[in-house]
């Protein structure tokens, strides 16, 4: 048993029980706050029973999930604002527009009962910008997962 390890200690009791016990050093703030939370028995003993899984104790083990959950918030953060999501964005805003020249058309066509050669041919057009916008975003998705056809 380590020497700097209090007696009764639950540390003294993981190395009493052959776990191999973690003791951090503290460069950083000294941790002398405390906080009180309730829980069901259910969440203590998931809880407890992570915590020795990974071989820290229960305080250690919520400020290390506190620690990740705030990693994972920051690389969420990156990820929306992204170049691929920006790529993605610029194509929705190109397809909106394409929507709504359609919708015009078809606006004028109710309206006049007829469609000129012009209006057919906008359409037509704007069939095949969709197409190639979802080709480039299907792209834009393959190449940032790593997929391969």
């Amino acid at each position: 048993m380590e020497e700097n390890v209090k007696k009764g200690s639950r540390a003294s009791t993981m190395a009493r029980d052959g776990m191999e016990v973690k003791r951090r050093r503290r460069a950083e703030q000294a941790r002398n706050r405390r906080i009180f939370i309730r829980v069901s028995e259910r969440e203590l003993g998931e809880i407890r029973d992570a915590a020795n899984a990974k071989g820290v104790s229960i305080s250690r083990y919520l400020v290390e999930a506190h620690e990740t959950s705030q990693n994972l918030e920051a690389a969420r953060r990156k990820c929306e604002a992204g170049p691929v999501v920006e790529q993605l964005k610029a194509i929705r805003t190109e397809i909106w527009h394409i929507g709504h020249n359609v919708n015009q058309i078809a606006h004028n066509v109710n309206r006049d009962m007829s469609a000129s050669l012009a209006d057919e041919h906008s359409a037509a057009k704007a069939v095949r910008d969709c197409a190639r916008l979802f080709d480039k975003a299907s792209g834009i998705i393959k190449d940032s997962s790593g997929q391969n056809d």
